[in-house]
């Protein structure tokens, strides 16, 4: 992303507390999710109690593990997009954008942590680093069976209980529930690691799709332009009738093309807005549009903010 150009290190420090989803996020719908503390680097919440909304994030400062006892949604992740059911565990790294819909009442919990967690144990910090569901591209997704729910429901209820002590071994104690949550899980996802899953020709299709659009971003200076900015750019480039490329990327992922572009333009904005001190009009120009105010008709449009307000917030 560009270089971050702020003023004074108070608006540095307001524009950094917006970028994520759980601590802090740039959100879709009405987002507002328990922040990790700041001493622990752990924090735990049911899903119950504290839901996760329909939102969008960019990238995060933490990881965070989800477990679905009840419910489900639409989940994108980068270039990714699951339609996930209960029960499920969901693997979601730092450095990923994020998109979320939630389908029916949802229950379960979910834990968000840093990886200064496990910054006296080296050797468990590099597991968290190279562990299979939380690498940038890779299934974040693991499916379970109703025993194998409960096991994890059961270590989610130990970290809860760890994380609500106030004793001096309550962090040490979190790492060794962490560290069994992660080796479960992988042990759980040996066979949906490999062999890698073989994708239908509309699953492929999608993925084309997706991968196309992600590759005009992120913008990282004035002289970028989104090239492909409609059904039928994206279309003409992968060899496809229009027609067919949206009923197949509606049917796969549940979203439109024009739904995802829409999306995907909206989440750049907000970063380039976030991110950099570039005129509103430079930024309109980077994104496709051809007049300012065409392009604050859209941010408003989906933010409810004009592109300046949502700056200066």
């Amino acid at each position: 992303m560009p270089s971050l150009n702020s003023k004074n290190s108070r608006s540095v420090h307001r524009k950094e507390l917006k970028l994520s989803d759980d601590l802090s996020q740039v959100s879709v719908g009405q987002e507002n999710l328990p922040k990790v503390p700041a001493k622990s680097s752990f924090s735990i919440h049911s899903r119950a109690t504290n839901p996760c909304s329909e939102y969008l994030s960019s990238r995060r400062d933490y990881y965070k593990i989800s477990l679905l006892t009840k419910g489900g949604g639409v989940l994108t992740l980068g270039e990714r997009t699951y339609v996930i059911q209960a029960p499920a565990m969901v693997f979601v790294n730092p450095l990923e954008p994020k998109f979320w819909q939630p389908k029916g009442e949802q229950d379960g919990y979910y834990c968000i942590f840093t990886e200064h967690l496990f910054e006296a144990q080296r050797y468990y910090r590099d597991e968290l680093l190279h562990h299979p569901l939380f690498q940038t591209g890779a299934n974040c997704v693991l499916n379970l069976t109703e025993q194998q729910g409960a096991d994890m429901l059961e270590i989610f209820e130990r970290l809860r209980k760890e994380n609500m002590e106030c004793d001096n071994y309550r962090l040490d104690a979190i790492t060794i529930y962490l560290q069994l949550l992660l080796l479960e899980s992988k042990r759980m996802g040996v066979s949906e690691f490999v062999p890698q899953r073989t994708l239908t020709t509309a699953q492929l299709l999608a993925e084309r799709f997706t991968d196309t659009l992600e590759k005009q971003f992120p913008i990282t200076s004035e002289q970028e332009q989104v090239q492909l900015k409609t059904a039928g750019d994206f279309a003409q480039v992968l060899n496809v009738h229009p027609n067919h490329l949206n009923a197949t990327v509606k049917r796969v992922t549940g979203r439109t093309t024009s739904e995802h572009i829409r999306q995907r333009i909206l989440l750049e904005a907000r970063l380039l807005l976030l991110h950099t001190e570039w005129p509103i009009a430079i930024i309109a120009h980077c994104l496709g549009f051809e007049e300012p105010a065409s392009f604050s008709h859209f941010f408003k449009s989906q933010t409810g903010h004009t592109p300046h307000t949502f700056r200066v917030l």
